[in-house]
């Protein structure tokens, strides 16, 4: 007795197959939130990450509304983390911009200049003790000129 339909095939008299649920968005937004958790640490690479989470678990929470996708809670959880990381990595940016700023507006970058010179002609010193006693002035003379940011004691 032989099949009426070859296997794997659908009878065109019934009703189609519910489609495969669309979840890569969601997923994508989870790993991506996750990279940027992870990469929270470097301001330019935490923010893109945490906007690409983002901008997939809206995508990802859309879907899931108009019952493409039945991953919500994949989409929402990479949301957050996308939002988290973020904000977080704003903040972040702004404190590092901030510290830039004050350190380079009191003095700081002229005394990077003098210690980088200051190594050079420690380096050119004829022996291993004459290099090691002009580092350590080096060391001194530099820690001396930073400017205080209020860290110190």
């Amino acid at each position: 007795m032989t099949e009426p339909y070859p296997q794997g095939q659908w009878d065109t008299g019934t009703a189609t197959p519910p489609p495969k649920p669309k979840n890569g968005m969601g997923v994508a937004a989870l790993v991506f939130g996750i990279l940027a958790l992870l990469l929270i640490w470097l301001p330019v690479a935490g923010l893109i990450l945490g906007l690409l989470a983002i901008i997939f678990g809206v995508i990802g929470r859309g879907r899931v509304r108009k019952q493409q996708a039945t991953n919500g809670g994949v989409a929402l959880t990479g949301l957050i983390l996308g939002v988290l990381t973020f904000l977080l990595n704003l903040l972040l940016t702004i404190a590092v911009l901030l510290f830039g700023f004050a350190f380079f507006g009191l003095g700081g970058g002229a005394s990077v200049d003098q210690a980088t010179q200051c190594v050079q002609v420690a380096n050119q010193q004829p022996t291993l003790a004459a290099k090691q006693s002009a580092l350590q002035q080096c060391v001194d003379q530099f820690g001396s000129q930073m400017p205080d940011l209020g860290g110190g004691q």
